[in-house]
């Protein structure tokens, strides 16, 4: 009988991922995006991304009001468009759009 040698198999290199790429993903997760879209945005897998999430206590950093909110409470409290987006960061239209689904909601 010959011996043969067993050969193991390749091992695929892991990823590595600066501080800017955790940075990153969990902006977007504090702004309201999902763990799954986080990663689809960050071409990170969804797992690393839980991993994340899990390790930094994530969940206890995000808004709890919805932006929408925030905008319609800063309007009456008689701020000018131009000050809630620059305070929301956020464009004018954008706000305008916010502040006009909010009253569509609260309307229905």
């Amino acid at each position: 009988m010959s011996k043969t040698k067993n050969k193991l198999p390749d091992t695929k290199q892991r990823n590595s991922y600066t501080l800017d790429d955790k940075a990153k993903a969990k902006k977007y997760y504090l702004i309201g995006l999902s763990l799954l879209e986080v990663g689809k945005l960050t071409d990170t897998p969804f797992r690393t991304v839980e991993k994340w999430y899990i390790a930094e206590n994530w969940k206890n950093q995000r808004e709890t009001t919805p932006i929408k909110t925030k905008a319609n409470d800063l309007f009456n409290a008689g701020m000018s468009y131009k000050q809630i987006a620059a305070t929301l960061g956020k464009s004018q239209s954008t706000i305008s759009r916010y502040l006009k689904t909010v009253r569509n909601e609260t309307n229905n």
